[in-house]
């Protein structure tokens, strides 16, 4: 069933929570999606059916949750994810990260590290906007961006992809890989080699800025997209899960 909050920042909040007995698990959703994906979806029968909590969400401007995507930033999205972890969870969560969710999640990490014991990152887009956009813009394009205000631009399935030059200007703020980050947590990334939309070159650098953890790792998939979402992927990922339980437990019983 899906619930509404209300944040102090003036979104008004889709969610569905599970709750369990055992490790508590946050799905991030990516740029333009929404809780109802099959990633999402498929990890929460996952984790009801053996006795994890689980989290899933609509950032502002996405799926349920009030406010326009072209209207929002990721300070606005970020913040969403902050209140809702403070607000609905008891304990560090393990992060699952998907696309831009994995820039919400590294934020996290260096932001509210009392509330995180593992990330999860499923071809993670940090720093997007700055990184994929206006570094592969010439100085015409970008003069363009800022008299227009926006500007759109066609993904690997064809579909049209809006993007406000504020989104641009605010990921200017929140940029997670501008210096290392210290986690002692479990890593786990899972990234496509066939990647069109976010360079599995992006999943290594995320590993360079990574400091303090002893379980980081990165599978590449040579035949894998963006969207991880086909049958085999999808238990790749929870493959990927019960690996990092198993590297929390470890960590537990060194402890």
């Amino acid at each position: 069933m899906t619930n509404f909050i209300q944040t102090p920042h003036g979104s008004k909040l889709a969610y569905n929570q599970s709750f369990g007995k055992e490790n508590s698990f946050v799905f991030l959703s990516g740029f333009g999606s929404d809780m109802q994906g099959k990633k999402a979806l498929f990890i929460e029968k996952w984790a009801k059916d053996n006795n994890y909590s689980f989290l899933r969400f609509d950032y502002s401007g996405h799926g349920l949750s009030s406010n326009n995507l072209n209207a929002t930033c990721f300070t606005d999205w970020y913040n969403d994810a902050e209140f809702l972890i403070k607000k609905l969870t008891t304990g560090k969560q393990i992060l699952i990260g998907s696309s831009m969710g994995g820039w919400v999640m590294l934020m996290l990490c260096k932001l509210l590290p009392e509330k995180v014991s593992a990330m999860i990152g499923l071809a993670p887009a940090p720093d997007f906007p700055q990184n994929l956009i206006w570094k592969n813009m010439n100085s015409s394009q970008r003069r363009q961006l800022i008299l227009n205000k926006s500007i759109n631009f066609i993904d690997q399935n064809g579909s049209n992809i809006f993007f406000s030059y504020n989104l641009i200007k605010d990921s200017f703020k929140n940029l997670s890989l501008s210096e290392d980050i210290c986690f002692e947590g479990p890593i786990n990334i899972y990234h496509g080699m066939k990647d069109q939309d976010v360079p599995y070159t992006m999943s290594i650098e995320i590993l360079k800025k990574i400091k303090g953890s002893q379980n980081v790792s990165l599978l590449l998939d040579k035949e894998a997209g963006h969207r991880l979402s086909e049958n085999d992927q999808l238990s790749t990922i929870i493959d990927i899960i019960k690996r990092t339980l198993r590297e929390i437990k470890g960590a537990k019983t060194t402890n």
